[in-house]
């Protein structure tokens, strides 16, 4: 296959809720005012930082729903770029209120149609599975590969996700086809959380543990089908020393081939 003249950059982020917001609204502004993508995928979303989302990314649509789309991730897309076709929301079993695979699918103004999709994977600290010990996320990343086969097939897909593990679900999701962006390019991803320093006070022990959360790659941009990943990142930014979130965003560029 050969690359088209069509290219754009997806980004995935995770917002952290409403946490400590008043400190870092500005470090959000500011992340989007320098590095808007042409394709945002969110999760821990809230009604505040999609209003402010809003505001700064003006050039920008996303799907109009509610529930989860409000409350737990959106998907935005260049206007000028990119038409809206139809969108949809997923139960993979994913153990947060209104929690599903959530996706849109667009038509850029050259090549093919295009699904783009989020999800934020289950909590290793959910208490069901404290309490059985089993991993959700290997259940969780096999039914989106169904769900995406079902929409995509082998046309051009984006899966972005907070995935909240460090193996298993991306081993469901690299033996069902996909990649991700930095496996794509034959290099390891850096560090996507914890963000250090973050705005957050007091000990850096979970709320769970006093020991600190490790160092680890959780935030990925996965492709299957007619995609050639250019370039990715994990993006480091920070505004008057004040970080937009505990989670580094993930950027990668992606030509359409054909």
């Amino acid at each position: 296959m050969s690359l088209s003249t069509t290219s754009f950059v997806a980004m995935t982020y995770n917002l952290w809720a409403d946490f400590h917001l008043d400190a870092r609204r500005d470090a959000i502004t500011g992340l989007f005012e320098t590095r808007p993508p042409d394709l945002l995928a969110v999760q821990e979303l809230r009604g505040v930082t999609r209003d402010l989302l809003d505001k700064t990314l003006t050039t920008h649509d996303r799907v109009d729903g509610e529930e989860g789309w409000a409350t737990q991730s959106n998907l935005w897309w260049r206007r000028d770029l990119f038409q809206y076709v139809e969108h949809g929301a997923e139960d993979v079993g994913i153990l947060s209120p209104d929690a599903r695979l959530f996706w849109v699918r667009l038509r850029p103004r050259e090549g093919v149609d295009l699904v783009f999709s989020t999800a934020h994977l289950t909590w290793p600290g959910h208490p069901d599975e404290r309490t059985d010990h089993v991993n959700r996320r290997v259940t969780q990343a096999r039914k989106i590969a169904e769900e995406l086969d079902r929409l995509a097939g082998e046309g051009a897909c984006l899966f972005t996700v907070d995935i909240n593990d460090i193996g298993p679900p991306q081993w469901e999701l690299g033996n069902a086809g996909f990649l991700d962006s930095f496996t794509a390019l034959g290099r390891h991803s850096p560090v996507t959380h914890p963000v250090v320093p973050t705005v957050a006070p007091g000990p850096i022990g979970t709320k769970l543990s006093p020991l600190a959360s490790p160092p680890k790659a959780i935030d990925w941009i996965f492709s299957r089908g007619p995609l050639a990943v250019r370039t990715s990142e994990v993006v480091e930014y920070f505004l008057a020393g004040r970080a937009p979130s505990d989670h580094y965003p993930v950027a990668a560029t992606y030509t359409f081939k054909y």
